[in-house]
Parts: C-alpha cells; sequence; structure tokens
C-alpha cells in the first residue's frame, strides 16, 4: 500500500480560556497569543482570525511606493497644466490622462498641482483645447 501525501493546510482549532471560563482562539499566524475581539451579537462572541500584534504588523508594511514612482516617472517641479512652481513636492499631483490609474506609460502621465488636479476631478473634463496633450 502507498500512502498518500497531502501538501494541504489544515487548522488546527487551538483554544485558551477567558477570565470566564469560555474559549478563545488563538492567533493563526503567530499562534501564540488570543485572537482579537471583533463583535458580540446576543450571547456569541466572534473572533477575529489575528492577535492584535499581527493585526498592527500586518498594517504598518502596507505603505509602498506609488506604481508611478515604481515605473520610472517622477514628478516635474510645477504644474504642467498651469505653470505653478511648487516649494514643496507634496503640492503636486500625478495626473493619469486616460483616466486608467493601472496605465503607468510615462506617456500617459501629468504634474499637475492640487488646485489643477480637483479642478480636473470635479468637472471630469479632462484634458481640454489648449491644455497639454500625451507625448507622441
Amino acid at each position: 500500500m502507498s500512502k498518500i501525501k497531502s501538501t494541504e493546510k489544515v487548522p488546527i482549532n487551538i483554544y485558551v480560556l477567558n477570565g470566564n471560563g469560555s474559549q478563545r482562539p488563538l492567533c493563526q499566524e503567530c499562534n501564540s497569543k488570543p485572537a482579537a475581539y471583533n463583535y458580540r451579537r446576543g450571547d456569541k462572541i466572534y473572533y477575529r482570525k489575528k492577535c492584535d500584534a499581527c493585526i498592527r504588523k500586518s498594517n504598518s508594511s502596507s505603505i509602498t511606493t506609488p506604481a508611478w514612482q515604481r515605473s520610472g516617472y517622477t514628478k516635474q517641479k510645477s504644474c504642467e497644466m498651469c505653470g505653478f512652481t511648487a516649494q514643496h513636492p507634496h503640492q503636486l499631483d500625478v495626473y493619469y490622462l486616460d483616466g486608467n490609474m493601472t496605465n503607468n506609460n510615462n506617456r500617459n502621465l501629468k504634474t499637475v498641482c492640487a488646485n489643477c488636479n480637483r479642478l480636473l476631478h470635479v468637472k471630469k473634463q479632462g484634458w481640454r483645447q489648449g491644455d497639454l496633450v500625451s507625448d507622441n
């Protein structure tokens, strides 16, 4: 007889006792701390899959470099629409000409000031006659 080995992970329900004698599951990531309290419905308490420490650890690593920056695009020093020269880089935003935020082609990206960016989104007009056109 040959034995079949399974590569599937089987969840193990490990519990700790609360102060009131009820069972509380352990964190599925670190398996050492009790899972975080989520909510209560009636007499039943629902817990999260992770403990508070693992939740904080996973949330803190979510800050990444923007996709347009990873693609090699760099912001200009001034707005490409009105000519405003920024004193700080955070005064300028990156605008997607076609509106598709996954299209990080340098010809699709333009640097605009916060005011022009707001006007473009509120009016939903995009680039108009006399404005910049995509680089060819």
